[in-house]
């Protein structure tokens, strides 16, 4: 009895192990999610282009050798080594090249042209820009770099793509076959994405004014950054609006994470995560970053639950052909 238990324990767990990872699937939703993440990039790096010359050439704030002795890369005992594409470049001229390459690599992935050699391309560019200034970076590199990092496996040019385009153009009407790189890809999304909202959650459990009901206060109140202004919302009437808002983002933040790993809830978390950070970014000004995560709400594919599930016909032509035996009395 016991060892038979544990061997339906073993494959249970085997099995689900097995069908979570290595089951093959079609590569539309990493095509999807191509599209969001490639948008993003392009954003973030012609955020760069104002800029470039006055921070990293050789007379800018951030040389590379200071930005050697800001990271400790000059320290021969160092672990921790960071590598850039603008490493090679030193001057105005230099710098403004390479970023002309790196917007055409990032376009070119964006929109699905060539996009194997694309994709790899914008994420050495993106993963450059993050490093070149390690020290400057915000919110959005710690999500965008390992998400492109993903894509790199994937087939993600298969749909909604210049490649796929191209193809029909040739009169290829093959189906495109399912792939199990495509499954690794989201999946490895899935986890980052979910782990993601888990530690946003958490470290506000960590933070007095989210237990207070402040925090969405003090963001509110920041003049700099914020694309929409509601500070009317201080008045005494309102406060436990404020209050219950801030309670709001930490509770969907970690129930996120956790329910929607369950199909019937993803329709649901992906209309909320859009709320949710729709709020979030006029609030804070960072509306790159609600961008990306609104998007990587894709990656879990809330539309299969809302397609119905039907039977194909033959499986339902020989059900009803098929006579049933005879039950037995009882």
């Amino acid at each position: 009895m016991v060892g038979a238990y544990f061997n339906r324990l073993c494959e249970s767990v085997t099995g689900g192990w097995d069908r979570f990872w290595f089951r093959p699937d079609s590569p539309q939703t990493v095509s999807v999610v191509r599209i969001v993440v490639g948008a993003v990039a392009l954003i973030y790096a012609l955020s760069f282009t104002s800029e470039l010359a006055i921070w990293f050439s050789d007379g800018g704030v951030l040389p590379i050798d200071r930005t050697y002795r800001l990271t400790g890369a000059d320290d021969p005992s160092a672990a921790v080594r960071h590598w850039s594409l603008f490493y090679l470049a030193h001057t105005p001229l230099h710098l403004y090249v390479l970023h002309a390459i790196g917007l055409l690599s990032i376009v070119a992935f964006l929109t699905g042209f060539q996009t194997r050699i694309s994709t790899i391309v914008a994420t050495i560019f993106v993963l450059s820009y993050a490093e070149r200034a390690p020290m400057l970076t915000g919110l959005i590199e710690p999500l965008l770099c390992p998400v492109m990092l993903y894509l790199c496996l994937a087939p993600c040019g298969a749909y909604y793509s210049v490649d796929a385009w191209l193809r029909r153009r040739k009169g290829d009407t093959q189906p495109i076959p399912l792939s199990y790189a495509a499954n690794i890809a989201i999946r490895l999304i899935q986890i980052h994405v979910s782990a993601f909202y888990l530690m946003m959650g958490l470290s506000k459990l960590g933070g007095m004014v989210w237990w207070n009901g402040e925090a969405m206060w003090w963001m509110i109140a920041q003049p700099d950054t914020r694309l929409i202004d509601l500070t009317f919302l201080r008045d005494k009437n309102l406060r436990m609006f404020v209050f219950g808002w801030t309670h709001l983002v930490v509770f969907f933040e970690l129930a996120f994470g956790l329910l929607i790993w369950f199909k019937i809830w993803r329709p649901l978390l992906t209309v909320l995560a859009t709320l949710h950070w729709l709020g979030l970014g006029l609030v804070t000004g960072h509306w790159e970053f609600a961008i990306l995560m609104i998007g990587l709400s894709l990656a879990f594919a809330p539309w299969e639950v809302l397609t119905p599930a039907t039977e194909p016909a033959e499986v339902t032509a020989k059900t009803q052909a098929t006579p049933k035996p005879a039950q037995a009395g009882v």
